[in-house]
Parts: C-alpha cells; sequence; structure tokens
C-alpha cells in the first residue's frame, strides 16, 4: 500500500477520503454550525445595529422652525441656513424658497403650526402663519409645505418635501418675489414690476375709507391689505385654485387663517394688468372693494349674504357709474330682471351676459342710495343685515320693508322706481 505524509504523519489515502467524507457529512446536518458564532453575535459582526432613537413629534418640530423664523425676519440668510439644516436638494429647495417668498415681507407675529399627515411617518404638515406689514388676522397663512423632518444625531434636520405643486404655490408663494407698502391704512403686497401701481393703490386708500363712512357712516382703524397680483395665474395659485375664474379681477376675500374667529376687515385681490397705466377708474375701483372689507361683517352671521346687497352697498360708495340703464330698465316696466326676485339670487355673474351684471349692480346700489335717502344709515344697515337673515322669498322681504322701514312693499317699489328715474 502506497503511503503519503500528511500532518506529519502516515496515513494511508483511503483513511484520508473517508475522513473528508464523514466531515462533509457532519456539516450537512449542522454540527458545524457549532463552531460558529451565536446568532446575535452574528447580527454584530455582519450588519452594525441602527441607533435607536425617540420620533420625532409635531411639538418638537413647532418649536424648532419657530425658533429659526427669527432669522428669517431679520434677513439673516446663514442665520437660517444653520437654525434650519436640510439634507438634499428637495429640503434644501424648500427652505430656500420658504426664504426668498418671506424674507422680503416685515413681519410681526410670525410663527409656525405643525401637525402630522396620518399615514406617513415623519412627514409634516407645517403652515407658516403672521401679520404681513402688521395686518391681521394673527392666524393668517402666508405659506405650508409638507416637510419630511428626522435627526442628526442630537438635531433636527430637514430631509425632504412632499408638498404637491399646489401647495408649493399657495398663499404668499404665489408672488414671483413680494415686496410689500405698509402707507396710509393699507398694506399691498406686490410683485416688484408693479411697484408704481402698488404705491398708486396705497395712496388711494384714505379717499376710499373716507368715501364709505361718508356715505354709509362705516369706519375702521385696522389696516387693510391689498393683494396685487400680476396674472390670472398668480390669482388662481394664491386661492389654491386649479384656473383662476375670469372675473376674478378686482375682489374681496376672507383671509386664510387657522383660527375658527372671523376677521375684518377682509383682503382686496386686484389684477394688476386689468388697470391702464395711471387709470383714473382705480380710485373707484378701491373704494368698490373697500365697502366690501368693512361691511362684509354684517353677514357674518346672517343666514344669507345676498349678492344684490353686497354689490349694491360696493356700487353705491364706488359712484362713477351711469344709471341709464337701469332707467330704461324701469320705464320698461323692470321686467328684465324685477328688484324683488333678485334679493334671492345667489350669483350676479355665472351663465349672465355683462350687461345683465351691470344692471343687476345698478339695483342694488340704486336700493341703497333710495333707503339712505329716505331713512339713512341705521335703517341701511337694518334692513340689510334683515332681509339677509330672512328665506329671501319675495313674502320674507316685503315683511323685512314693513318692519324696518315701516312702508308696504308697494310704496317702497313705486319710491325705488321714482327715485332711479333721478339717477343719471
Amino acid at each position: 500500500m502506497q503511503v503519503r505524509r500528511v500532518f506529519g504523519r502516515s496515513v494511508a489515502i483511503p483513511v484520508l477520503v473517508a475522513l473528508i467524507v464523514a466531515l462533509a457529512a457532519l456539516a450537512a446536518g449542522g454540527f458545524i454550525e457549532a463552531f460558529r458564532a451565536p446568532p446575535q453575535r452574528r447580527a454584530i459582526v455582519i450588519s452594525p445595529p441602527v441607533a435607536t432613537t425617540s420620533p420625532v413629534r409635531p411639538a418638537q418640530v413647532q418649536r424648532w422652525i419657530d425658533a429659526g423664523l427669527p432669522a428669517l425676519e431679520a434677513r439673516h440668510q446663514a442665520a437660517w441656513k444653520a437654525a434650519l439644516p436640510t439634507r438634499g436638494p428637495g429640503a434644501h429647495r424648500a427652505l430656500a424658497e420658504l426664504y426668498s417668498h418671506l424674507a422680503p415681507i416685515p413681519w410681526t407675529g410670525l410663527h409656525a403650526l405643525v401637525t402630522t399627515i396620518s399615514g406617513q411617518p415623519g412627514v409634516f404638515d407645517v403652515k407658516i402663519e403672521g401679520r404681513p406689514g402688521g395686518a391681521g388676522p394673527p392666524a393668517r397663512v402666508v405659506a405650508e409645505r409638507l416637510l419630511v423632518v428626522g435627526r442628526s444625531g442630537r438635531r433636527l434636520v430637514v430631509t425632504g418635501d412632499r408638498s404637491p405643486a399646489g401647495i408649493r404655490h399657495e398663499y404668499l408663494m404665489a408672488f414671483r418675489t413680494p415686496h410689500v407698502i405698509v402707507r396710509d391704512g393699507a398694506v399691498v403686497v406686490f410683485d416688484e414690476s408693479w411697484r408704481p401701481l402698488a404705491e398708486e393703490l396705497a395712496g388711494d386708500m384714505p379717499r376710499a375709507r373716507a368715501d364709505v363712512n361718508a356715505l354709509l357712516g362705516v369706519t375702521g382703524n385696522r389696516l387693510i391689505v391689498v393683494f396685487l397680483y400680476s396674472s390670472s395665474a398668480e390669482v388662481a395659485d394664491y386661492l389654491g385654485q386649479s384656473a383662476a375664474l375670469k372675473r376674478e379681477q378686482f375682489f374681496a376675500r376672507l383671509p386664510t387663517t387657522t383660527s375658527a374667529k372671523l376677521w375684518w376687515p377682509t383682503d382686496v385681490g386686484v389684477l394688476a394688468s386689468a388697470l391702464a397705466p395711471a387709470d383714473p377708474w382705480t380710485g373707484h375701483m378701491l373704494a368698490h372693494e373697500v365697502t366690501h372689507t368693512l361691511t362684509w361683517r354684517w353677514f357674518y352671521y346672517t343666514a344669507h349674504a345676498p349678492p344684490l346687497l353686497l354689490e349694491g352697498l360696493a356700487t353705491a360708495v364706488e359712484g362713477d357709474r351711469s344709471y341709464l340703464p337701469l332707467r330704461a330698465e324701469v320705464v320698461a316696466g323692470n321686467r328684465s330682471m324685477p328688484l324683488l326676485s333678485t334679493f334671492a339670487r345667489p350669483d350676479l355673474w355665472t351663465g349672465v351676459a355683462m350687461a345683465r351684471v351691470t344692471l343687476a349692480y345698478l339695483e342694488g346700489g340704486a336700493m341703497v342710495k333710495y333707503i339712505l335717502a329716505e331713512w339713512g344709515k341705521a335703517a341701511l344697515k337694518r334692513f340689510c343685515v334683515d332681509v339677509a337673515d330672512s328665506s329671501l322669498a319675495g313674502p320674507a322681504v316685503k315683511a323685512v320693508v314693513r318692519r324696518d322701514l315701516h312702508v308696504s312693499w308697494g310704496r317702497f317699489y313705486a319710491g325705488w322706481k321714482a327715485y332711479v328715474l333721478t339717477l343719471q
């Protein structure tokens, strides 16, 4: 038998082969497992453990962002970046956009409101609230982002932005780079290219307030915010609509807030491109919208807010209107748009030709002027509130006329028609 020197000993080759086969069998049976590291030790060697940290809570994120907002108010971008660090291009872009849009504006009470997103751990709905130029309400939403926030050591860090486009461009983020003029009771928000018009609107505010006070006896020393939009798309973005309504050129709207308390005055919206340079009608338009901002609270707690009354008040203050179309309507018997039935119309615009929209505005304006001439300011307000709190049906309106103005509907209607014929 041939022999070889193995491990320093003489072993027959068949014996060596048998030993190898036996060891292979034992390995297959799991015997070799006894020579391996325990499972928990293997886990440590193969995959180092992820450090366990407590989940990030919305209150922590809110305090963290609030601590960074003074840097934005001070227009100190380096301090803003240091206070609210980011990781990744999406997170960096989100914080950079917030800074570039909000830093140019003078703020009062800027703060964050942070809530969780259901089913998305680590994602937070961050609303930035504050008073641009010192104008209320305190809980006005000026920007919103859905941010992913995690930890880096002991610090919080923004790691992503889950905001859909509609949210990213909403509120003040709709402007390219918003600027603010605070003057004469107005806070005008605008893109830089429209500064001359913004200056004009701010300068027209005292006259608009005076016109409202002179005709209706309505005053108020709170600042009125005027948003001067560059385009219809900017209006749509600010309002969070998929497309701006064509008529949204000059309007008044309640500010978006997270408070249940209704605020007045409302905001004014102006589409800059709808005004001609140095347009003499600008002041009249502003008086119309400021009337809305100061009288809308009459209707905050009524059952309805009839457009005939809302637009009638604003048209009467606006001035610069020819009542000739309404005079023709009255002479023809007021059959095209009967005054009594127009109280119940919920919308003076939709599906209606512009001529009929104008006619409805003139009807309301003439009615307001007629009541003021015959019964005075206190009676006008009482009439408006009581009609708005009724069903708006013909019998209900007639009952308010009898109760508040102490005449029958027939006498009121005849007097209104006679008054219209005196208007130019």
